[in-house]
């Protein structure tokens, strides 16, 4: 049986987890949603270069697409890039 104190651990490592996992899928869904637009996003540039994510988080809130545009909204939200 766990303990009070190794709970609270438990739960953080794991919403830690759960976390990394959402933006990994809000991440490849703004790769396919900007390639629909044929726009390719390089992912690993993209979480590395706030310059070049910002550029493309610009264009996608430019787009017509509302999909597009909410996770462009998420992934700011999320990494605290802005396109603006």
């Amino acid at each position: 049986m766990q303990s009070q104190t190794e709970h609270p651990t438990h739960v953080n490592a794991e919403g830690d987890l759960v976390d990394g996992r959402c933006l990994l899928l809000e991440e490849v869904n703004f790769k396919w949603l900007m390639a629909g637009m044929r726009c390719w996003v390089d992912m690993s540039l993209f979480r590395s270069d706030p310059s070049y994510a910002a550029r493309y988080l610009k264009l996608a809130e430019e787009s017509d697409s509302l999909e597009l545009r909410k996770c462009a909204a998420a992934l700011e939200a999320k990494n605290g890039i802005t396109g603006k």
